[in-house]
């Protein structure tokens, strides 16, 4: 698929995975996409829909830069289904606004079928996993260091997919134990606020060290504004501490900080309406081993 901006965007082929056709209840699916060239200000969203309901969006993360430096990869997790058709289609966002087909656009766009649970059990080669009430894995967090942003409010205005706001970053600093850094010019959070009240957060930017190296940073979640948030936006009318959750990755030349190439991160934190400025903090989540109310019934017998 072409962009209007003469940007490709391709799935399921040309070194990305096969798309499901056949999901299990309630199993979250990953979609990845490519983009190439790559521009600034790109980002990607999964618009998708159940049994032809209403078009819900779900925002990408962008994967570490492959050796390719002219294709970069993003990721999404579509929700998982109780059942019936799931229609999706990846989107090709320049400074928040869609460039490419969307899914009430298209006629031949991907498609998975959520499996009833009898059909999934007549299914021999997928054997269902035990449920279970507790949690399975441990994980754990490392600090990285807090993020403290100025921003500049550029209204965009109300637009089909809700009211659009470009906060850019007039003075963002990084500081903590392991990182250290600015933010360069040009970064921004493109985001835009749903009618319920939750603010889509789409940041794109490039933290330079003290010493050189720069760390290009793709992050996304939600902004809670309440449940009369996106009225209250249209008036400039915001609580004084709205809280945030976003799920970030990183991608950087530096050799000395190649592991931040693999490194899934949190970042929370709040919002300071009034003086406009964010206060952050920035963790790298790791997975463990099996906890040990869950290995007893892990099908291996135990811990990996």
């Amino acid at each position: 698929m072409r962009a209007s901006d003469g940007s490709a965007l391709w799935w399921g082929g040309r070194d990305m995975p096969a798309l499901p056709t056949g999901v299990a209840p309630n199993v979250p699916v990953v979609v990845k996409a490519a983009v190439a060239p790559m521009r600034p200000g790109h980002t990607l969203i999964v618009e998708h829909r159940v049994n032809g309901g209403p078009v819900r969006q779900t925002v990408a993360t962008m994967e570490p830069r492959r050796h390719d430096s002219n294709i970069r990869v993003f990721r999404a997790t579509l929700p998982g289904q109780t059942g019936g058709l799931v229609e999706f289609l990846p989107v090709l966002c320049f400074a928040g606004q869609p460039i490419s087909r969307r899914l009430s656009e298209s006629a031949d766009h991907p498609r998975y079928q959520v499996r009833s649970v009898a059909s999934t059990a007549e299914t021999p080669h997928q054997p269902a996993s035990p449920v279970v009430g507790a949690p399975r894995w441990n994980w754990n967090s490392r600090f990285l260091g807090a993020c403290t942003i100025a921003l500049q409010k550029e209204v965009v205005g109300d637009t089909p997919e809700g009211l659009r706001i470009i906060w850019r970053f007039a003075d963002a600093r990084f500081a903590g134990p392991i990182l250290e850094g600015a933010y360069l010019p040009g970064a921004a959070d493109w985001m835009h606020i749903r009618p319920d009240g939750v603010a889509i957060v789409q940041v794109q930017g490039c933290i330079e060290t003290p010493r050189g190296a720069r760390i290009y940073t793709s992050y996304g979640g939600y902004l809670e504004l309440g449940r009369e948030g996106y009225a209250r936006a249209q008036r400039g009318d915001f609580d004084l501490w709205p809280p945030f959750v976003c799920a970030a990755t990183y991608a950087t030349a530096d050799k000395n900080l190649e592991w931040l190439n693999r490194a899934q991160c949190l970042i929370l934190g709040r919002v300071n309406m009034k003086a406009l400025k964010v206060e952050s903090d920035v963790y790298l989540v790791e997975v463990g081993g099996r906890t040990s109310a869950a290995a007893g019934n892990a099908d291996d017998g135990g811990s990996v």
